[in-house]
């Protein structure tokens, strides 16, 4: 049962970076080009997508990860660094990417949604910068945590 644990965790892992880098790359290159009201629907629908892909995939790592420790059943012994290092910053990292994603997505939405009530163009809003750099952050700390477990510290 471990195994199946394992492998829903990897690929979980793997939607959860990919589709962040993804959305990151592409509203990156997006940012210079925005003016146009397709373009603001656009990156609302990215949002939206982040929402419904990344945040569930984040939670499933989440979930899976609990039960592969608790499968571990290490009792009364002490855990090695990189297991420690995966549930606590692991966690955090979690938690960091649906919470701080979703407030950065939400204020893009509205910066949107009111400058296009306004009239106005949207041509370089820093929520948007915001938000790439949360979805990097995330992917970092993400890629922190593979690289301990990987080589066991």
């Amino acid at each position: 049962m471990f195994k199946y644990w394992l492998f829903l965790h990897f690929a979980g892992i793997s939607v959860w970076v990919g589709s962040l880098l993804a959305v990151a790359i592409i509203l990156f290159m997006m940012k210079k080009h925005l003016g146009s009201k397709e373009l603001s629907t656009i990156v609302k629908k990215m949002t939206k997508v982040v929402n419904s892909i990344v945040h569930p995939s984040a939670f499933f790592v989440l979930l899976s990860g609990i039960f592969m420790i608790i499968a571990m059943n290490f009792g009364d012994s002490p855990k090695p660094f990189y297991l420690e290092f995966m549930e606590r910053i692991g966690g955090v990292t979690v938690l960091f990417t649906i919470i701080a994603v979703s407030i950065f997505g939400r204020r893009v939405v509205k910066k949107f949604n009111t400058l296009e009530k306004e009239g106005s163009v949207v041509t370089h809003p820093a929520s948007i910068n915001m938000y790439i750099t949360m979805m990097l952050i995330s992917v970092l700390l993400v890629l922190s945590v593979i690289f301990v477990v990987s080589f066991r510290f």
